[in-house]
């Protein structure tokens, strides 16, 4: 039988031309599109908010992840060694393990508070605060810096069988141990946060859907009128919107890679034509790429989703524009409440006046 050579084949070619263009374009808007949500978080009125903290972390860590994935790109050139070099090799693995636990991790604290917030609303003011993400997010970031530091010990430059080309990966001796860690950080990497996610996002959305039917009819039932209560509230349920949308482009993101991680795991122990291996390596590189896609789209996704960001990144570059639009709404919303106003001395004034009976004095004997 004939030996296939993986750059041979046509699959393998579009992927790494996909690879060659789109990795260095996703590294560089994501790495910008993340810096610019922690200066919307920390520089504008978001600041107050403790959801702004974790999605803050969140844009760091993806940030992280894709700094340090860009130089094994870089790699792909046969001149650019310096990414399969001792000390290198061990940071890079150590600290994409980190960003990866960390990203995961952050959107499931938020996932957590946001449902704190929508079930038990009264509670949101003394258990939703900054303090409070503040202390969540430094525990998660001190527990993954030390439960991760083994992959500094099992990681290596070795080489590959057969050849003197040096890469970076889990050592031969150690692969035992490689493995198992693989398996615990599949575990905690995907399995509880994804079971997590679901739960609380379908209990999030069951509440909303509930709250949201109570405030139609509520406000059918009064005649309408805004309070600053419940705009308090529309904001909040502008937030979860977002957070929905974030937490479910990251489960389709996230998803195929891990599940392609099972997979491999799985098909150690059965015989696959070498078609099928190659086939299954292609494969696994695309889902990889919809991987590293996550860590650099959530700007793009708050600009869709949300609309306190949207104007508090106006704020920062525009901000007569957003002036001039706040006191449009302002004046418009000043009009609806006087023509209420006028409505209602009408009814309560003339029609009064006019129809009210009047009660009959009776004459004094």
């Amino acid at each position: 039988m004939e030996e296939i050579n993986l750059n041979e084949t046509l699959s393998y070619r579009i992927l790494v031309g996909i690879q060659l263009y789109y990795t260095p374009a996703l590294v560089t808007l994501g790495s910008l599109g993340n810096s610019l949500s922690v200066l919307v978080f920390f520089t504008t009125k978001l600041r107050k908010l403790s959801s702004s903290y974790y999605l803050s972390a969140l844009a760091i860590s993806d940030t992280g992840f894709l700094l340090i994935t860009f130089p094994s790109w870089l790699g792909m050139f046969d001149d650019v060694t310096w990414f399969n070099q001792p000390g290198f090799c061990e940071f890079s693995v150590y600290m994409t393990q980190v960003c990866s636990f960390l990203s995961v991790w952050f959107i499931v604290a938020f996932t957590v508070e946001r449902f704190i917030a929508v079930r038990y609303p009264l509670k949101r003011p003394s258990m939703c605060t900054v303090s409070r993400a503040k202390a969540v997010l430094l525990c998660l970031s001190l527990f993954a810096l030390i439960s991760y530091t083994p992959y500094i010990f099992i990681s290596g430059v070795s080489k590959q069988n057969g050849s003197d080309i040096e890469t970076c990966g889990p050592r031969r001796e150690l692969m035992g141990i490689a493995t198992t860690l693989n398996h615990v950080d599949v575990v905690f990497t995907l399995l509880i946060p994804f079971l997590a996610i679901v739960i609380l996002n379908a209990l999030i959305s069951r509440t909303v859907y509930k709250v949201a039917r109570v405030r139609r009819s509520m406000t059918k039932s009064s005649g309408g009128g805004g309070s600053h209560k419940s705009r308090t509230s529309s904001s909040q349920t502008k937030v979860t919107e977002m957070l929905l949308v974030v937490s479910t482009v990251f489960i389709c993101l996230n998803l195929p890679s891990y599940v392609m991680r099972v997979w491999v795991y799985l098909s150690e122990s059965l015989n696959l034509g070498e078609e099928q291996n190659i086939n299954m390596i292609i494969l696994q590189q695309y889902f990889q790429l919809l991987f590293l896609t996550n860590f650099g789209i959530n700007f793009a996704l708050y600009c869709v989703s949300g609309q306190n960001f949207r104007k508090a990144l106006i704020s920062i570059f525009k901000p007569d524009l957003l002036r001039r639009a706040e006191t449009t709404q302002i004046t418009v919303s000043e009009y609806c409440r006087t023509a209420s106003t006028r409505r209602t001395k009408t009814v309560n004034g003339s029609w009064r006046e006019t129809h009210e009976l009047v009660p009959i004095n009776r004459p004094m004997n």
